[in-house]
């Protein structure tokens, strides 16, 4: 691996784990962002629906929810396979990728390592969206006892609400974490043509990440 590989998986680490760094531990910790203000239509969500006598319209919404995280998780299983043959392949594929005038020549080492990279990726991102998947099976569990329309304004109902949306919450967040590994991913097949292009993919990657998350518009709907 040249040095100008080697800086540009550091420089990947430093904005993937950078990111998740800031956010968690960092100074977007006390930032507020789209993650904050969903967390707090999800509490709004639950408290409505303790007062409402039919539940069906939330019982469909979860079901939604389901099955999105459900469609990512098989997904990148789906992607998983394709770098697994990618990988047996990989002398085929490096030929012929290597054709093209705008793809660096690289040894056959890096090129697997290349492909592992993006598996390791996906392999996290599968995790992170299975788990989210079985989240939202405990949401509905939770959804299920609710506290029924009468005893809407009672404490433990109310604690019931806010406990169904933490889980709801939860389940967010992995999803959250699912695309953005995804969204790294995409930016590592720019390795595949240049380290620098990779290292140019992995910064756009991170402030399109931030600018969702904290300056978007859909940030601005949910907070107001």
């Amino acid at each position: 691996m040249s040095l100008i590989d080697i800086f540009a998986f550091a420089w990947f680490c430093l904005c993937y784990f950078g990111y998740v760094w800031a956010v968690h531990y960092g100074p977007l910790k006390t930032k507020r962002g789209l993650v904050a203000a969903a967390n707090e239509r999800r509490v709004q969500w639950m408290m409505t629906a303790l007062k409402r006598d039919v539940r069906i319209m939330d019982a469909q919404l979860l079901t939604s929810l389901s099955s999105g995280n459900a469609f990512f998780a098989s997904t990148t299983v789906l992607v998983l396979g394709g770098l697994t043959a990618m990988l047996g392949a990989a002398d085929d594929v490096k030929d012929r990728l290597e054709h093209l005038p705008f793809v660096a020549h690289a040894p056959i080492v890096l090129w697997e390592f290349k492909i592992i990279f993006l598996m390791t990726l996906m392999i996290v991102a599968f995790f992170a969206f299975a788990w989210a998947f079985r989240l939202t099976h405990y949401v509905g569990t939770m959804f299920g006892a609710l506290p029924l329309q009468d005893e809407a304004e009672t404490e433990q109902a109310r604690r019931h609400a806010r406990k169904t949306a933490q889980l709801v919450s939860l389940s967010g967040r992995h999803l959250n974490t699912g695309l953005r590994t995804i969204y790294f991913a995409i930016a590592g097949l720019g390795w595949f043509v240049s380290p620098l292009l990779f290292m140019a993919a992995c910064a756009l990657v991170t402030i399109i990440v931030y600018r969702r998350e904290y300056v978007s518009e859909a940030f601005t709907a949910l907070d107001t």
